[in-house]
């Protein structure tokens, strides 16, 4: 009777484990070894120990064994296994070789010895061990996951997908399969081609509705305002069913308005770049939230939090989270991250605050009915773009937002000339934002003008979008001595390489916004293009504002034009005077102001 009830605590143990319930299957485990400390046993409970990240427990019990000579190449393996999740790569390398001394064909531990080699950066090896694998077994699905995402990481992209379209016969719902064949796509930016694959995915797994977003990014990106529509309009209905359960019957008479913002945001980040210097504005005037649902804090979080009630919320789920807001029974909701990975538009679904508003951080559609208001302004969003919109634009008086002043002044040297025969273009986008068709113009540019260099500066130009970029100036006879690179280190010296550039290129259809802010602050003019985008018009915005009408291009051909008629060292270094002499009291670094006409806009829409 004794061992019959033994026997059922190791097989109550094993049913934990394959219901990935650790701590139970440990608890049942260790009992039952108390008293029969059987191998099976022993090693299986090393086993969950990996699982419990509890890998000095496991390196222990596995050394133990191996001490006693029991010699198997599983018990190698695992050890290997525990010592890489502890970073010691080196005795974790020479275990998986032990197992495979065991047995020359442990598949298991030769694919544990090609994730160890990638974890390290020594991709030949990863790259050889993955394939030895295949060679025991060609349909081994691990090992042909990670190789393709190993030629994925290395922008060997030709034979991830060689690898992927074959094994994509014999798993054709495979997510992961789908999804490196989608990246591969994205990489490429053949973004109609990732969706066809994305979409697959969720009609099969709806819980990955978030892969979408990518999608949407890139038909931005180059422009296809209808693409990103349709594929919003799939992402928004595909957010949560569940329907909005709260009364929102209360109202603001005899008290200060409550507002509250979602985001993961308020910190280095555009969001914290413009919040940053309203908040004390702000905080006189209105009771303020900030539901944090991000990870990451620093300097300007923790300045922040003198100003608001700050709720840390990144480990609730959206149910949850809208439960919470409800409770705060505010007036106003402001989400800051739209159709982004990080969003948390499934809270603003189910509708816990009576107004809710899209600003600052996306400058496109939700597709969202719930989303009453996002706030433009008269030149980033006329009346003739409230077509675009499924939200009510409210347009600011001046601006739709401005950058913080705190963050840059006094902290860096501006330059208001530059001393150099070259004219030097310069652009500080993301890569993603440098499409063809801005490829072709600025190609027209540097071809017309003889003396020009241009400078893409941004930390995320990795060596496969350099590339990239280069060779698409190559296909417009660009002398490639006129393109360069700068990958800056950290945030000042991202803000000081604004001193290297006479004048700063703007992407078209999606301009930029904090990188055109902070150029106008380091006295650099940006050139624009005006667009038919379903974004907002930043770039146009912003120099409406500075009252440099002159810097707007209706056109490809008249930004061209104007590029080459501003080549003019002693027309630039006026014009750098003139921002200088501007920005002192420039509306887009003015918070207290816009601040108050924030205040006045929540007043009106309550």
């Amino acid at each position: 009777m004794e061992k019959e009830k033994f026997e059922n605590l190791f097989e109550i143990a094993k049913i934990r484990f394959n219901e990935k319930k650790f701590s139970d299957a440990k608890n049942f485990l260790l009992e039952y070894i108390n008293s029969n400390p059987t191998l099976e046993a022993i090693n299986l409970l090393g086993i969950v120990y990996i699982n419990l990240n509890e890998n000095d427990e496991a390196i222990l019990l596995f050394k133990n064994l191996i001490s006693k000579n029991f010699i198997d190449e599983n018990i190698y393996n695992n050890l290997g296994i525990a010592l890489k999740k502890n970073k010691n790569y080196s005795s974790a390398i020479d275990h998986f070789n032990l197992s495979i001394k065991v047995n020359e064909k442990s598949i298991s531990s030769y694919f544990n010895l090609g994730n160890t080699y990638a974890e390290i950066g020594q991709n030949r090896n990863s790259e050889k061990n993955f394939k030895i694998c295949l060679k025991f077994n060609k349909n081994y699905l691990p090992a042909i996951i990670n190789l393709s995402a190993l030629y994925i990481n290395t922008r060997l992209l030709d034979k991830a997908m060689k690898v992927l379209k074959n094994c994509l016969k014999d798993n054709p719902n495979n997510l992961e399969i789908l999804e490196n064949i989608a990246k591969i796509y994205l990489i490429r930016k053949q973004f109609s081609k990732a969706e066809f694959y994305i979409k697959k995915i969720v009609s099969i797994f709806p819980t990955a509705n978030n892969k979408l977003i990518p999608v949407a990014l890139g038909f931005l990106y180059q422009g296809n305002s209808g693409k990103y529509l349709s594929i919003t309009k799939t992402y928004s209905k595909k957010l949560t069913n569940k329907s909005s359960i709260f009364k929102l019957n209360y109202n603001h008479k005899n008290r200060n308005l409550k507002i509250g913002f979602v985001t993961p945001d308020l910190r280095s980040h555009p969001i914290g770049f413009f919040l940053k210097d309203m908040l004390p504005v702000l905080s006189k005037k209105i009771e303020i939230y900030i539901f944090n649902t991000g990870v990451h804090q620093d300097q300007i979080s923790e300045y922040s939090k003198k100003y608001v009630k700050w709720i840390d919320c990144e480990n609730q789920n959206f149910e949850q989270l809208s439960e919470l807001i409800y409770e705060k029974k505010l007036d106003t909701l402001i989400d800051t991250s739209g159709i982004t990975r990080t969003n948390n538009l499934n809270v603003f679904r189910l509708k816990p605050v009576k107004k809710q508003i899209s600003w600052a951080g996306w400058l496109a559609t939700t597709k969202m009915k719930e989303i009453d208001y996002i706030i433009g302004d008269n030149f980033a969003t006329p009346k003739k773009d409230d077509k675009n919109f499924t939200e009510k634009v409210y347009r600011m008086e001046n601006i739709w937002c401005t950058y913080s002043r705190s963050l840059l002044e006094n902290k860096v040297i501006r330059k208001r000339a530059i001393h150099s025969k070259e004219i030097t273009f310069g652009c500080f986008q993301r890569p993603e934002k440098i499409n063809q068709n801005v490829i072709r113009t600025w190609s027209h540019i540097l071809l017309r003008k003889k003396n020009s260099i241009i400078i893409f500066i941004n930390k995320s130009f990795d060596s496969y979008e350099k590339k990239r970029i280069i060779n698409s100036f190559k296909k417009y006879n660009v002398n490639l001595s006129k393109i360069f690179f700068k990958i800056p280190l950290n945030r000042l010296e991202y803000i000081s390489f604004f001193n290297l550039i006479d004048i700063n290129l703007d992407t078209f259809p999606y301009n930029g916004g904090t990188t055109s802010f902070e150029s106008t602050f380091m006295n650099v003019p940006t050139l624009t293009l005006k667009n038919n985008s379903c974004m907002f018009r930043c770039g146009e915005s912003i120099n409406q504002n500075l009252n440099m009408k002159d810097w707007i291009a209706k056109n490809e051909d008249e930004y061209i034009q104007k590029a080459l008629l501003f080549c003019n060292k002693k027309f630039i270094s006026d014009i750098k005077n003139k921002l200088n002499e501007m920005n002192s009291n420039s509306l887009l670094f003015d918070s207290k102001q816009f601040s108050f006409e924030f205040v006045k806009m929540l007043e009106k829409i309550n």
